[in-house]
């Protein structure tokens, strides 16, 4: 598990970007917009702040050009990028033990046009400080033991009362310099502190030595406390070096049917990461081959004793044999291997790929099920399996190859590919996902995943050409909204087809919460919805029965889950009398299954809930609620309302994605008191209402 986590980022002063606000981030999260939207200053933007290979921002070319002449002057006061992470428990317990103090849950880390990082917590970092108190403690018990020193010799009694006088007036000055002292640990303190171990070395004697050697090691700790590094410095490197490198992808240099193994050395030496030469090296590295290895098997000493006027002997030509022989079955071993892999992942189609090493040429011949043992160069395969086959070689290697924690930035992938591949690439997103978080920007509708839409981050551009992203809720702008409504209606459209037991439900939040809470269900083996229960979210209450007309349409009739407030009990009154005339059973509200007049999602999860997540959305705290003001959501905007305290639009759908992030890692007897039993009894209202739609 990465020791961070990233929840959100943040582009500023960037290209086209004056300020993207924050924007959350999912283990998957797609950019959708049209072409010149800002899409690609997003990734660029972030892949700067911790490149893989380094990169950095460039002012001249990447601030603003309408305020560059204005505005920049320095580097180091502007900020570029910034990123909110979460720090795993692990992680955490780890700095506990180092730093010896509380370890917030969360950090922001900024970057600017120079280069420097600035580091933020949610919680005071407490540095432990060196007190003047402790420095006059421990000269006080050096006093002590000085007024405390005999003499074995009477006669030397007013020698010893001499030195008794001496050294605790001694200590007493300096005692008196250390009580003003709030903190030993700056330049004052550390000079104070060496300056009295060094006289109280020099003020040592066989009487006193016991009592001078006690006090030097009680100052030598003090020193070594005195001298540490800052914890809040410390825990700044310690968050530096765990920060994840950022990887961006662009072009996928489409490889050559026919490679030139010397000419490809060569490249590989000068130009490591030309695109056809990264594509063509992470294919040697994937199946284990080196293309050294596969050059010098192809030398022939036989051609050379000619080529030198020299006889052919018995012995080379054995040699020669050998080698092509080695050649040729690591070829077929390799061949087999990556055949096997790539069709794990490309399933248009089942295709066999063979290696061929023909001198100093390494070739690919491709064939399919269709037509098997024609084999074809991988050139005049499609540009859609070209695409895919190199994509997949130079992704799975590089993502896998010391960069476990890394973050995967992708630039309009798979443009070439047919829908069906596009959506097959979607699957593979979410297994690279599982070790390495991915952000990648889109325009077509097959690249969005429908049954995640909460993912897709829309991405417009205004009037004055500045890019914004819109969050929570989806843009005006029809260009960028319609491939977000194309996934979402093909996603439903899978859904009739593929699911008999539907569930409408109003909104984005009704969704999040009804999903995650039938897992953690299910998770503590208590009733739960069903895996084949397909839950749509009809954006808004008046939507839910144009698209119930679209399910019953294709003769499934889907029960329809509505809030106990005014809207939903006009909307149930509206069904009735038409779509659902005689099928009352089939639509459920959720002031019937919990006995209360207004109920709503919310009221399910619990105000101390929806509060936490709220006032961190809204950034203040939201208090006062009025119990008289109906379900929670009501109680909350009247609140805001009479604090004069702007809501979202989409609060609740926002809510509801942070709330349902955090419990979908949460085990779920963490969940808050009630919530579990509450949402139990809901997905028994609903599992019992099925077998009668079916029947009804």
């Amino acid at each position: 598990m990465s020791s961070l986590t990233m929840i959100s980022f943040r582009v500023m002063n960037f290209r086209n970007i004056d300020d993207s606000g924050p924007i959350p981030v999912e283990r998957v999260t797609s950019f959708v917009g049209r072409n010149e939207s800002g899409k690609t200053a997003l990734l660029k933007a972030l892949h700067k702040f911790n490149p893989a290979v380094a990169e950095p921002y460039n002012p001249q070319r990447e601030f603003p050009r309408d305020r560059f002449t204005k505005e920049f002057r320095d580097g180091g006061e502007w900020a570029v990028c910034e990123i909110e992470f979460a720090l795993s428990e692990e992680f955490r317990a780890q700095l506990k033990g180092a730093l010896g103090t509380e370890i917030p849950n969360r950090c922001t880390c900024t970057r600017y046009y120079d280069g420097s990082l600035a580091i933020s917590y949610d919680s005071a970092v407490s540095d432990e400080p060196v007190t003047g108190v402790e420095l006059a403690s421990a000269l006080d018990s050096f006093s002590k033991s000085i007024r405390r020193l005999k003499s074995s010799d009477p006669s030397g009694e007013e020698q010893l009362q001499t030195v008794r006088v001496r050294l605790s007036e001694w200590a007493l000055k300096h005692k008196d310099a250390a009580v003003k002292i709030v903190d030993l640990k700056n330049s004052e303190g550390a000079t104070l502190l060496k300056k009295v171990r060094t006289e109280a070395n020099a003020l040592s004697n066989p009487d006193s030595a016991d009592a001078v050697e006690v006090l030097v090691e009680q100052l030598g700790s003090l020193i070594g406390r005195a001298d540490q590094e800052p914890v809040s410095d410390r825990l700044d490197d310690s968050i530096q070096k765990a920060l994840p490198v950022f990887i961006y992808f662009e072009n996928y240099g489409i490889l050559d049917s026919a490679i030139y193994l010397p000419r490809f050395l060569e490249d590989l030496a000068k130009t490591p990461n030309d695109p056809r030469v990264r594509t063509i090296n992470a294919m040697f590295k994937h199946v284990k081959l080196s293309a050294e290895d596969i050059a010098a098997l192809g030398k022939e000493d036989a051609a050379q004793l000619r080529a030198a006027g020299q006889p052919v002997t018995p012995k080379a030509i054995a040699a020669d044999q050998q080698r092509k022989e080695l050649r040729s079955v690591k070829l077929n071993s390799a061949s087999l291997d990556i055949t096997r892999r790539f069709s794990e992942w490309f399933r248009q189609r089942r295709h066999h790929i063979r290696y061929e090493a023909d001198g100093d040429y390494f070739r690919i011949w491709v064939s399919d099920e269709r037509r098997p043992g024609v084999d074809i160069e991988l050139e005049s395969r499609s540009k859609g399996f070209q695409w895919f086959f190199s994509f997949y070689l130079v992704f799975l290697v590089e993502s896998s190859e010391g960069h476990r924690d890394a973050v995967l930035l992708l630039d309009e992938p798979g443009i070439n590919l047919h829908p069906t591949a596009q959506q097959e690439l979607i699957g593979f997103f979410e297994t690279l996902a599982v070790n390495n978080p991915l952000i990648y920007t889109t325009h077509s509708p097959f690249l969005i995943d429908g049954a995640h839409i909460h993912r897709a981050r829309p991405v417009t551009e205004d009037a004055s050409g500045h890019s914004g992203v819109s969050v929570g809720e989806w843009p005006k702008d029809r260009e960028t909204i319609f491939p977000l409504q194309a996934a979402a209606g093909y996603a439903m459209v899978r859904g009739l087809f593929s699911h008999r037991d539907n569930i409408l439900v109003e909104g984005m939040a009704d969704f999040l919460y009804l999903s995650v809470l039938s897992l953690l269900c299910r998770a503590a083996n208590k009733e739960a919805l069903s895996e084949a229960v397909y839950i749509t979210p009809c954006g808004g209450t008046k939507m839910v029965g144009h698209l119930a007309s679209l399910f019953l349409g294709q003769a499934v009739r889907p029960l329809v889950l509505l809030d106990g407030d005014d809207a939903a009990r006009v909307r149930k009154n509206a069904l009735l009398k038409d779509l659902y005339s005689g099928h009352e059973r089939a639509v459920l509200m959720l002031s019937e299954v919990f006995g209360a007049d207004d109920f709503e999602i919310e009221d399910l999860i619990g105000e101390v809930t929806i509060l936490e997540h709220l006032d961190r959305l809204i950034g203040t705290k939201l208090t006062n609620l009025d119990r008289s003001k109906g379900s929670l959501p009501d109680q909350i905007e009247f609140a805001a309302a009479s604090a004069d305290i702007p809501m979202p639009n989409a609060w609740k759908a926002e809510v509801a994605r942070t709330v349902a992030t955090e419990w979908s890692i949460t085990p779920p007897e963490k969940l808050p008191e009630g919530v579990l039993d509450r949402a139990i009894k809901l997905f028994k209202a609903i599992n019992e209402r099925f077998p009668e739609i079916k029947t009804g």
